[in-house]
């Protein structure tokens, strides 16, 4: 008799304590809500498809018409909690398709595609703050840079931008390059100045906070130089996250390396740039906690096979290809190879560049940064003739690969020109010094991946990057081996308007001699269609020394 009433009370204990377990469970579900950010990097107006090598394959991906298509399965999988957004370089530094138009068609495709949010890269700068603003005026969304200051302290556009999404405030604070001033041609970026980020970020985020914010996220125009073995950037990306506080995603840019890690607590990404890669970030918000409880992070390439594109988007593109295919798609010539730049050697690229402007200039020296060269030859330029040979499955095969056009535009889409001058040894040491100024070793091989280093014609130097910065400049020789002296010796040279008037820190260089010739794009261009056949090599022109007894 008592086992079986203690059965019953036991039953009525049971039955009554389930609702109230599901009814906690329901309660808790209510108070979740999922935050999705996604994120691409460094995209430079990159509106058609670009290839990567996969398993020894060409492979095509990204284009912004592919790329509204993997937003939109985002959106539906989290229509009320997404958010797309970029940290700078949307357009600037842009192929012909969006730079022949003044890189209106970059917002224009940024609209259709869906962004929610974007902040000030250092090519956005490219054309000067007059340009800038009216692109931003043409954008259905808004930018955000809390570091970028004029003379009377107010920033070029608000810090920060607060959505809600699900009763859940997410802040976004956003962060231009603080190199930015010597990263574009000088004036352009006018009067404002550039502020240290991480007082800047720690200052909002803490006001954000205070504003009752639940999720603060950063979109910086900053990126690693590389990732070590754990995962961890390397360079200004890690130093940022290391530094910073009250941040729970830090999102970088401008480098084209893919990070995917935590640190300092926060969720720290940067993806290849041009579509390439982008990430997809899910934050579980609980409401009650006033906490995030957990998070997910996945980067993804967006595939062009398989995929449908956005017949909107596309008929946008189309719009702008029907008019710009009749100028550019015109063949110039051949390549026997296809020819690519280097920010941290001698490049084939960049000997045809130099040698060309040597030759066309009759100057002893030619020199130019590697950061100018955006693409390869041939490039990712798309013209309508699919019988060419060029980079690409939709395409004849190579080699010989056919060049158009299109390609020199590619390859420099800044508007450069070129500048002869005069030039003493004196000068030139100095000059080659910034060049591998930001040259390290890993390994066996030098590393660097900022866009100063130095592609050469009519010299060769030698340099070795474990001594001191401004005295890693060994030799400098003409090319039979002649020694080109550290001395008021003078010589005749050739660069860009844009490395003669300081930018990539070149200041030694605008002594008063320099004289404005033409359009690089063009030089190259017709030096190319009379040569042919473009045919170039190495020869040691750029020399590290690897161990520090060298």
């Amino acid at each position: 008799m008592q086992r079986a009433l203690w059965t019953i009370l036991g039953l009525l204990l049971i039955v009554t304590a389930m609702p109230q377990g599901r009814m906690l469970a329901a309660h808790e579900e209510r108070a979740l809500r999922v935050i999705t950010i996604v994120n691409i990097s460094d995209w430079h107006a990159q509106l058609e498809p670009v290839s990567v090598t996969i398993d020894g394959r060409e492979q095509p991906v990204g284009g912004a018409a592919v790329l509204k298509s993997y937003f939109d399965q985002e959106r539906q999988r989290n229509p009320d909690g997404t958010l797309v957004v970029t940290a700078g370089d949307a357009f600037g530094a842009t192929p012909p398709l969006s730079s022949f138009f003044e890189d209106v068609p970059a917002v224009e495709a940024q609209n259709a595609m869906g962004f929610d949010l974007d902040t000030l890269g250092n090519h956005s700068f490219d054309y000067g703050v007059e340009r800038l603003r009216k692109l931003m005026a043409l954008a259905r969304f808004p930018y955000v840079a809390a570091n970028i200051v004029g003379p009377d302290g107010q920033t070029i556009v608000p810090p920060y931008h607060i959505f809600t999404k699900q009763g859940v405030k997410i802040g976004v604070i956003g962060i231009g390059n603080p190199d930015t001033p010597a990263l574009v041609f000088p004036g352009r970026t006018g009067e404002y100045r550039f502020l240290d980020p991480v007082p800047v970020i720690n200052r909002y985020a803490a006001q954000l906070r205070a504003q009752g914010t639940h999720i603060v996220v950063v979109l910086a125009h900053i990126g690693a130089d590389a990732v070590d073995p754990w995962g961890v950037p390397t360079g200004p990306l890690g130093a940022l996250a290391k530094a910073i506080t009250g941040v729970d995603v830090l999102l970088g840019d401008h480098t084209d390396v893919s990070v995917n890690t935590v640190m300092n607590g926060m969720i720290v990404t940067e993806n290849r740039s041009k579509g390439a890669q982008y990430t997809v970030i899910d934050l579980t918000y609980d409401l009650h906690q006033q906490a995030i409880v957990s998070r997910a992070v996945v980067q993804k390439r967006p595939w062009v096979e398989g995929r449908s594109a956005d017949p909107h988007v596309q008929t946008l593109l189309d719009r702008y290809q029907s008019q710009l295919q009749p100028l550019l798609d015109r063949k110039v010539g051949e390549t026997a190879l296809v020819l690519e730049g280097s920010r941290q050697e001698e490049s084939l690229l960049g000997n045809l560049v130099t040698d060309i402007l040597q030759r066309t200039y009759q100057t002893q020296l030619a020199f130019d940064v590697s950061g100018a060269l955006r693409a390869g030859l041939p490039s990712a330029y798309q013209p309508a003739d699919r019988e060419l040979r060029r980079i690409g499955s939709d395409y004849a095969a190579g080699p010989p690969y056919d060049v158009v056009a299109g390609d020199f535009y590619s390859i420099f889409p800044f508007g450069n020109v070129a500048v002869t001058f005069k030039i003493t040894g004196r000068t030139l040491w100095e000059a080659l010094e910034q060049s591998v100024s930001q040259s390290i070793v890993e390994g066996d091989r030098v590393v660097n991946t900022a866009g100063r280093f130095l592609q050469v014609s009519g010299f060769r130097y030698h340099f070795n990057p474990h001594k001191p910065v401004g005295q890693r400049v060994v030799a400098v020789a003409w090319p039979d081996g002649t020694p080109i002296p550290d001395d008021h010796t003078e010589y005749t040279a050739v660069t860009s308007a844009f490395v003669y008037y300081g930018g990539d820190g070149y200041n030694m260089l605008n002594n008063g001699s320099g004289t404005t010739r033409e359009l690089i794009a063009d030089t190259i261009s017709r030096a190319v269609q009379q040569m042919g056949i473009v045919t170039v090599q190495h020869e040691g022109r750029i020399t590290p020394m690897l161990t520090s007894s060298q």
